[in-house]
């Protein structure tokens, strides 16, 4: 994702024989070449003590995946990874993917993506999928930590020109941007345009606010959850879904407090019967096994 890379490694038994993390391998955040170096840089201690391995499957689910053109460019980049052969089948697809096996999930369901960026997805029993939003956060991201960020960067500024008072929720805020008069707003703007990541990192402070009862923090939490609720209706009223599970994925959606009150209580509205949960099985696990039942189909 935006944020960070992780790796799951099992074995034809699926044994889970190693993980590693590194930084953000999303390929609306970073460049090709920075997703390639960050997947290289979380298998490094793999390859430390496994000098020759050989992969059978490769899976990917990576943020930013859209068209069918961004998963091929990314498995081209897989395969230039240590251990992947001609032989090995390999496989990118956007990480709603193994989000949604996250909540074994194999047989239909929805999740919901709610970290750096975000998007809804499902499939039901007959194969149709379905997504709403995850169209990169040049389109908005509505719900997503970036647009709580950006959402507060908004605040921050209208607090320090006189529309909105300074209280604590602003000056925590401007001292993560390094703001202390309305005219460092042109700075800011030039420092953060374009970080998606940088941005993102100031949603935990909108959440804590929103937990302190903050009006202006509530404010922003009430416009992002409304979003997401309407992300996850829109994958639910395209699908004949006889499993009514949504797993809820990162660390925005599952923000204890006023967020995730408010997001559950939204989601509820729409169909009393969805069932929300968090993973059962660790994302970057669900890609790996979704990596062994490629080779599996394949007999």
């Amino acid at each position: 994702g935006g944020t960070k890379t992780k790796v799951t490694v099992i074995d034809q038994q699926q044994n889970v024989i190693f993980v590693g993390e590194s930084g953000p391998s999303s390929i609306d955040t970073v460049t090709n070449q920075e997703t390639f170096f960050a997947i290289q840089k979380a298998l490094k201690p793999f390859y430390e003590k496994h000098l020759d391995p050989i992969f059978t499957s490769v899976f990917a689910g990576i943020g930013g995946i859209v068209f069918d053109n961004d998963s091929k460019q990314v498995e081209k980049l897989l395969k230039d990874l240590k251990g992947v052969t001609n032989q090995t089948t390999v496989i990118a697809k956007n990480d709603m993917e193994n989000a949604l096996y996250s909540g074994n999930c194999f047989n239909g369901g929805m999740t919901l993506i709610c970290g750096t960026g975000m998007v809804a997805f499902g499939k039901d029993s007959t194969g149709n999928e379905h997504k709403c939003g995850g169209w990169s956060y040049k389109e908005g991201d509505a719900g997503s930590g970036y647009a709580l960020g950006f959402d507060a960067i908004h605040y921050v500024i209208r607090a320090f020109d006189g529309r909105y008072e300074i209280d604590d929720f602003a000056k925590e805020i401007a001292k993560q941007i390094s703001m202390t008069k309305p005219t460092d707003i042109m700075d800011v703007m030039d420092r953060y345009y374009d970080q998606r990541t940088k941005i993102a990192q100031l949603a935990p402070i909108v959440t804590k606010y929103a937990n302190l009862n903050n009006p202006y923090a509530k404010h922003i939490v009430d416009h992002a959850t409304n979003e997401l609720s309407l992300a996850v209706k829109g994958v639910y009223e395209h699908l004949k879904l006889k499993n009514k599970t949504l797993v809820v994925v990162g660390s925005l959606g599952n923000a204890q407090g006023y967020f995730k009150d408010q997001l559950h209580q939204k989601i509820k509205t729409i169909d009393q019967s969805i069932q929300i949960i968090s993973p059962t099985i660790d994302p970057s696990l669900a890609a790996a096994m979704m990596a062994y039942h490629q080779i599996q189909k394949k007999g």
